[in-house]
C-alpha cells in the first residue's frame, strides 16, 4: 500500500486549516467526501486521519484531502480496532466478554496522540471534526485549544435506543463505564484532557457541538425525560444540530475496503464489480423494474461469522451471525424473484466472503446453475451510481447512509434490517410510506412476502412521491456542514485576534503615559 506521502497532491489553499479524524468503516467515511470537496470549494486545506485502508484513503485524497497517518512512518500493519495498551484493561472482564467492552478509541489517544498532536500544530489545524468513536479529536482541539464538532452518521441516539435500553437494564453500560475508567485517567494524566469517561452514553464521545448528518424530521427520539438514564444524561451534557444529508453523486463512494477476515474458508468465488450498463438500460427499455438487494458490510464483512443478535434489540435471535441472516434473506430473495418472472431484474451484490452462497453449490458454475436467469450476482457495485440510474426498488439492511442514498436518489424502499440502528430506520421507512419493511426478519422475511413487499412497492406511485418529499428535506447537508465549520475556525481566530488587540491596548496604556509625558514637555516649552 502506499505512503500518505505517495498519495497526497499539494493543496494550495488560503482558509482555514480542518482536520477531520475518522474509522475505517464504509459507512463512516462515504459522507465526509463531498464535505470534504465543499471545504475544498471555501479555500480550506483539509487533512484527513485515517488508519492504512487503501481504498478509503484513497477516496479521501479523490475528494482533496490530505491524508495523514496516525503514527510516525505511518505502519501498513497498523489497525485502529486492534490497539491495545498493556496493564489497564479490568482483570475481571473475561475474555469472552471484552468484545462487548471495546476499548480501543481510548488506547488509541495512549498510542498516537503525541504524534498527532505534535502533526496537527505542525500544519496549523483551526478546527476539527471527528467520528464519535474516535475522541482523540477531542483530545487534539482541547490541547491546541480549537473549536471541535463530532459528525454523526446516523440519526441520532435515539435510533440506538432498543439496543442501549436493553444494555442498560442487563447492567452492561455501568460496567462499560468502568472498563473506561483507568483509560481515561491515563488519558488525563498524559495530556490534561478529561473526556468524562464515567458517563454511560461514553460509547461514543460527543463533544459541546454535534452535527447529524441528515435532516431535523429523520433524527430518531429519545426515550422521554426520566425513562432512561442514559437517554437523560445526553440531553443534560448535549446537543445536536441537523444539517441535512451529505450524500452526493460527484463524490468518491467506497464500496467495498478489500481484505476478507481471517476466518473464511477456501478461495473466493469472484462475481466481478463491474455495473452492466448496457444490460440495464435494456432492461428498462423493456420495462422491467430492477431490484437491487444490498445488505451492508456489518452483516457481508463485520460480522460474517459473529452474532448480530447481541446488538439488535430483539429484531434478531441471539446468536444470528451475519451469514445466517444474508442467506436467510438471499433464499427468500431468489425464489421471490423465480416467481415474479420476466417483469423483474435483480442485482445482488453478495461481498467477498468464500461461502456466501454455499447453499447454492460449491463452484461458481454450480452457484451460476442454480441462479434464477433474473438476477445477476455481483461482489459489489458502485451503489450511489446503482441507485441514481437503475433501480426502481432497493432491497436495503438501511444502513443510514444506504436509507439516505436511496432517498436522495428518489428509489423506494423494502427494508430487511439487522441491528444497531437499522430497526429505528426501518421504522422510519414505514411510518413515512417510503416503502416497506420486515421487523424480526429470520421469521417475517419469506419468498411470499417479498413477492408482495416487491410488487406494493414497485407499483405504488405513492411511495415514490413520498420519497422524493424526503428528498427536498434532506438535500445540501453537505455546503451547509462546510460553512458551520468555516465559521467555527473563523469565530475563534477573531477572538483570538480581538484577544490579542485589549492586551496590546492594556500594554499601550502604559506606553501612552509616556506619549503624555513627551506632549506636557512639548505644551510647557521643557522641549
Amino acid at each position: 500500500m502506499a505512503h500518505v506521502s505517495q498519495l497526497n497532491r499539494p493543496a494550495n489553499a488560503a482558509g482555514p486549516v480542518v482536520a477531520i479524524f475518522n474509522v475505517p468503516l464504509i459507512g463512516h467515511v462515504n459522507p465526509t467526501f463531498a464535505l470534504v470537496q465543499e471545504l475544498r470549494k471555501r479555500s480550506c486545506r483539509v487533512h484527513y486521519f485515517l488508519p492504512p485502508v487503501a481504498p478509503i484513503r484513497d477516496a479521501a485524497v479523490e475528494s482533496g484531502a490530505v491524508v495523514e497517518g496516525l503514527l510516525p512512518e505511518d505502519p501498513a500493519d497498523f489497525e485502529m480496532d486492534k490497539c491495545c495498551v498493556d496493564g489497564l484493561y479490568p482483570k475481571h472482564i473475561s475474555e469472552e466478554d471484552r468484545a462487548l467492552y471495546p476499548v480501543w478509541n481510548l488506547s488509541t489517544i495512549l498510542k498516537c496522540g503525541e504524534y498527532v498532536l505534535e502533526r496537527c500544530r505542525q500544519i496549523g489545524v483551526r478546527v476539527v471534526l471527528y467520528d464519535p468513536f474516535v475522541p482523540l479529536g477531542i483530545v487534539v482541539a482541547r490541547r491546541l485549544g480549537i473549536p471541535c464538532a463530532s459528525l454523526v452518521t446516523y440519526p441520532g441516539m435515539g435510533s440506538l435506543r432498543d439496543m442501549l435500553s436493553l444494555m442498560e437494564a442487563e447492567g452492561r453500560l455501568d460496567v462499560f463505564a468502568e472498563v473506561r475508567k483507568p483509560y481515561g485517567k491515563a488519558i488525563r494524566d498524559k495530556f490534561g484532557v478529561d473526556l468524562s469517561c464515567h458517563l454511560l452514553t461514553r460509547r461514543q464521545y460527543f463533544a459541546k457541538t454535534n452535527f447529524v448528518a441528515t435532516c431535523e424530521d429523520l433524527v430518531a427520539e429519545l426515550p422521554a425525560p426520566g425513562e432512561q438514564k442514559w437517554a437523560d444524561e445526553l440531553r443534560a451534557n448535549f446537543s445536536f444540530t441537523a444539517v441535512g444529508c451529505l450524500v452526493s453523486s460527484s463524490a468518491p463512494h467506497v464500496s467495498t475496503v478489500g481484505a476478507l477476515p481471517a476466518h473464511g474458508a477456501g478461495s473466493a468465488k469472484s462475481f466481478g464489480n463491474s455495473l452492466p450498463t448496457a444490460e440495464l438500460m435494456d432492461h428498462l427499455a423493456e420495462g422491467r423494474k430492477i431490484i437491487y438487494a444490498s445488505l451492508g458490510t456489518m452483516a457481508l464483512l463485520d460480522r460474517w461469522s459473529i452474532d448480530l443478535g447481541r446488538l439488535s434489540g430483539c429484531n434478531l435471535p441471539l446468536g444470528t451471525t451475519g451469514k445466517a441472516f444474508c442467506q436467510h434473506v438471499w433464499k427468500a430473495l431468489l425464489a421471490a424473484l423465480e416467481e415474479l418472472g420476466d417483469d423483474y431484474f435483480c442485482v445482488l451484490p453478495v461481498g467477498k466472503q468464500p461461502d456466501a452462497l454455499d447453499f447454492l453449490g460449491s463452484s461458481k458454475e454450480e452457484i451460476s446453475r442454480h441462479l434464477p436467469c433474473n438476477v445477476l450476482v455481483r461482489e459489489c457495485v458502485p451503489q450511489v451510481e446503482m441507485l441514481n440510474r437503475f433501480t426502481s426498488v432497493f432491497v436495503s439492511h438501511v444502513g443510514f447512509n444506504s436509507l439516505q442514498e436511496s432517498l436522495m436518489a428518489g428509489v423506494p424502499i423494502v427494508a430487511i434490517p439487522q441491528a444497531v440502528d437499522q430497526p429505528g430506520n426501518a421504522r422510519k421507512v414505514q411510518e413515512r410510506g417510503w416503502g416497506q419493511a420486515f421487523f424480526k426478519p429470520m421469521k417475517t422475511c419469506t419468498a411470499a412476502n417479498l413477492v408482495e413487499a416487491l410488487r406494493l412497492v414497485s407499483g405504488g406511485a405513492s411511495y415514490r412521491q413520498a420519497v422524493q418529499r424526503a428528498r427536498a428535506e434532506l438535500a445540501g447537508g453537505a455546503p451547509r456542514l462546510a460553512e458551520r465549520l468555516v465559521a467555527m475556525a473563523k469565530e475563534t481566530d477573531q477572538k483570538r485576534a480581538d484577544g490579542r488587540a485589549s492586551r496590546a491596548s492594556r500594554a499601550g496604556g502604559v506606553g501612552g503615559l509616556g506619549l503624555w509625558f513627551r506632549l506636557w514637555l512639548c505644551v510647557s516649552g521643557r522641549v
